[in-house]
């Protein structure tokens, strides 16, 4: 049975999703029960190669075997994620900075919401692009930051219902947040700079 949230605290393991493939498996068996050869079709992979990335995924612990299901005399396994939502731990983002493929994922995903914020209507104008993106980062992090807290301070996640836990997360992360005077002063002047 999966889990709502798991916190990633071993590196070895977050840097397996700097993987896109990785992430894109991990997403879909996150949503539905898959075979090697679904995830392959969807993917438009070779089999051998998602193999190879499943087995990554079930060594770390991000995805198990539910069920096998014989198909043309040959057993069939399928697999579903462990979580809904995995979140990499605060506490890893200096030793993985120092890894080159997982800090080029990290830095690209910043990258891409300063364009992003135009789908919010939000245009940064060229000159300020850096500083946003500084205060984004450091938005960013305090957030992941607040919400990690939130998680670590459950003693029994499972008597609570998922439409409840995560409000619950959030508002609790909101109140880490509201303690944190870096936070506050990168939002007002984030804000400032977004004129929103």
């Amino acid at each position: 049975m999966s889990r709502d949230i798991q916190i990633i605290k071993d590196p070895e393991v977050a840097k397996l999703l700097a993987d896109d493939t990785r992430r894109r498996i991990l997403h879909m068996l996150r949503h539905s029960e898959m075979s090697p050869a679904d995830l392959a079709k969807a993917l438009d992979k070779n089999f051998s190669s998602i193999q190879h990335h499943l087995n990554q995924l079930i060594a770390a612990g991000l995805v198990e075997q539910t069920r096998e299901e014989k198909v043309r005399n040959m057993l069939q396994p399928y697999y579903h994620a462990t979580a809904h939502r995995y979140i990499i731990s605060y506490s890893l983002s200096e030793s993985l900075s120092k890894d080159d493929e997982y800090a080029q994922y990290q830095e690209a995903t910043l990258q891409k919401m300063i364009p992003g914020l135009k789908a919010f209507n939000i245009d940064v104008p060229e000159e300020k692009r850096a500083r946003a993106l500084t205060l984004i980062r450091k938005c960013v992090d305090a957030e992941r930051r607040a919400f990690e807290e939130a998680v670590e301070h459950q003693s029994d996640p499972s008597n609570l219902e998922k439409q409840v836990q995560r409000p619950l997360l959030q508002l609790l992360a909101n109140i880490n947040l509201s303690r944190d005077a870096e936070h506050a002063a990168a939002l007002r002047e984030l804000t400032q700079l977004l004129d929103i």
